[in-house]
């Protein structure tokens, strides 16, 4: 969760990383009260799990050029984080993390997609995303849109986002902090851990790539 507008990147300080994982509990704790409210008041019978309730489809502008449509990334898992550009520090550190992940995921063999999806299109068009992005791994993807997509997709994924100002006129995002993992179905697989360890985390991309394979 960003407060304030910050210097370039950096590695988040213990306190800051501890804080995160805080807020990124509180965020799951959330979610998961709202995907049950969500599945007890549909219609008894055939209900899906509460987690497929999580997701939706999307067509939104590319950081590498062009769009990018859900409905081609059916038949393998992803992944899709939450953010935006004049982020501080958690976004970036995030990303960097990611990164790195999947960096030692591809060094084994392993394949998959992430995208990083803003919450800011206002400032965040599609040349920012590109230009920011050139700052990590080309395996993650930049996605921006209009307004009224985002907030649709932001809504679909049941990300929080909330418009904070700050003196000056100018204004930061509290928001989710969680990477999706998405089936090869589009539905919520749950979130990945990168917090315990990169060994765990591995873990949780293999299984979920493994079960788009093998379902």
């Amino acid at each position: 969760m960003a407060t304030e507008p910050g210097p370039e990147p950096r590695t988040a300080s213990p306190a800051s990383q501890r804080g995160s994982t805080l807020i990124l509990v509180a965020f799951a704790l959330a979610l998961v009260g709202i995907v049950a409210a969500t599945v007890a008041f549909l219609p008894r019978g055939d209900r899906p799990s509460a987690l497929s309730v999580v997701g939706g489809p999307f067509r939104l502008e590319s950081s590498k050029g062009g769009t990018v449509d859900s409905q081609a990334l059916k038949g393998k898992p992803f992944l899709v984080f939450f953010g935006f550009t004049q982020c501080p520090n958690v976004c970036p550190t995030t990303l960097a993390d990611l990164g790195t992940l999947l960096d030692e995921f591809g060094s084994q063999g392993g394949e998959i997609q992430a995208y990083y999806i803003t919450l800011d299109p206002e400032r965040d068009t599609q040349a920012v995303m590109r230009e920011y992005m050139a700052s990590f791994t080309d395996r993650i993807t930049g996605l921006s849109g209009t307004p009224q997509q985002i907030e649709r997709v932001a809504r679909d994924y049941r990300a929080y986002v909330k418009r904070v100002p700050l003196p000056g006129g100018d204004y930061t995002l509290e928001h989710t902090l969680m990477v999706y993992m998405m089936d090869r179905d589009g539905g919520f697989a749950g979130p990945l851990d990168l917090n315990a360890g990169h060994a765990l985390a591995l873990k949780q991309l293999r299984k979920l790539v493994s079960d788009g394979r093998n379902t």
